[in-house]
């Protein structure tokens, strides 16, 4: 068996393939910021194509006059005890973006280490909404949330801090750029709307920020029609493009590169390619589980693929298992339906239409299930794989 890691390694270099072009780029768009030209851009692609990877590359080139802060709305998600807030994700922000500071501290010497003091302190208070400072007190130039639960305010600070960074940093500091992950879980907020706007209004201002979202969505998505639809609060002014799947060449070659001990007859890889779509993180997963002493032809790869599946889709097992029970119900309806209409999908389900309405954007956000032309499909086809082959097997979806 090989040992290619299935999520992000340390050594993002050693396994970095094929996306130069798009980090070109990513570059390009970004180093207008050393020219006060701040760019906003969003990245989409279906999960397990190599999104989270490409941009973590992006930051180990970022030159040192431009701070970069990286935030997983998914970590924030998952670890929070009742449903998404804009406080939040703006804890998270700030919290990151203190980081980012942190690992800069020689540009700021002795200035840096009071602010990091007072960051510090109000992320602390910020945990408890308990935002009471002295009157007047400050960072940088941004007044400091005087009022306990004042979202207003807390906004205006964290999204008015990066701008302020550069403004302070006598020169040393050209740009902040601001990386959100896994943006389309956002839409949890009750009102995702408005705070896509509100992140517009500030961008509107500000010359030396640029903020990337990027997300397990397809380009038709409802949450890139909110970001960046022409009526959404970015009105397609975004710069945006799809990271996709591997060619099988690519394929071909980033095995022969990264994996050369596994080995397939011709019609072995055309197998493993339908198996696993282009799609880096199913070609990782799918051969770690292979052997170097094995030559794979097509009936090999079959059945490698479903005596080992289980541990092919550990991730997408793992996303299962946090799932309800009603969104369970809901892609198990939808796998032995294909592509079904809003009405077909209520009439096979157990439960009301309002809590289908409510499940189903769960689902929408997560980038497991999309609806195009009033059709409900699953988006995730490894996880449709494992799911059918469980039930083949036990003879009943996995609970």
């Amino acid at each position: 068996m090989v040992d290619i890691p299935l999520g992000l390694p340390k050594d993002v270099d050693k396994y970095f393939y094929n996306r130069e072009k798009e980090l070109i780029t990513l570059n390009s768009i970004v180093n207008t910021l050393n020219q006060n030209i701040s760019n906003q851009i969003l990245v989409t692609g279906l999960r397990g194509v190599g999104k989270s990877f490409l941009l973590k590359k992006l930051m180990t080139t970022i030159p040192k006059n431009i701070l970069v802060s990286y935030i997983d709305i998914s970590n924030i998600y998952g670890a929070g005890k009742s449903n998404l807030t804009e406080e939040d994700i703006l804890y998270g922000l700030l919290s990151e973006m203190n980081n980012s500071l942190q690992s800069n501290e020689k540009i700021y010497k002795k200035t840096y280490k009071k602010i990091h003091i007072q960051i510090k302190n109000l992320l602390s208070k910020l945990k408890t909404n308990d935002y009471t400072f002295n009157d007047n007190e400050t960072i940088f130039s941004i007044p400091i949330p005087q009022i306990t639960e004042n979202y207003k305010k807390l906004s205006d600070f964290v999204f008015n801090f990066p701008q302020e960074v550069v403004n302070t940093s006598k020169g040393k500091i050209n740009g902040f750029i601001i990386i959100i992950d896994e943006f389309q879980l956002i839409g949890e907020l009750k009102n995702v709307d408005a705070f896509f706007w509100l992140i517009r209004s500030f961008t509107q201002k500000q010359d030396n920020v640029t903020y990337i979202f990027t997300g397990s969505t397809s380009t038709t998505s409802e949450m890139v029609e909110k970001l960046n639809g022409s009526s959404g609060a970015f009105g397609q002014r975004m710069i945006q493009f799809n990271i996709e799947p591997f060619s099988k060449e690519t394929s071909k070659n980033y095995l022969k590169e990264k994996i050369p001990e596994i080995n397939f007859t011709d019609d072995g890889f055309e197998r493993f390619y339908s198996c696993t779509r282009g799609y880096p993180a199913n070609i990782n997963s799918f051969c770690n589980v292979m052997s170097s002493n094995i030559i794979y032809g097509d009936k090999e790869v079959i059945k490698e693929f479903y005596n080992k599946l289980d541990q092919i889709a550990v991730k997408w097992i793992s996303i299962w298992s946090s799932l309800n029970k009603k969104e369970k119900e809901i892609i198990t309806t939808l796998i032995d339906n294909e592509s079904i209409k809003w009405k077909d999908l209520a009439k096979y389900v157990s439960f009301s239409q309002a809590t289908l309405t409510t499940n189903v954007k769960k689902l929408k956000n997560k980038g497991l299930i999309s609806n195009f032309n009033k059709l409900y499909k699953i988006e995730d086809f490894m996880l449709s794989a494992w799911l059918k082959h469980r039930k083949k097997e036990d003879g009943f979806y996995p609970l």
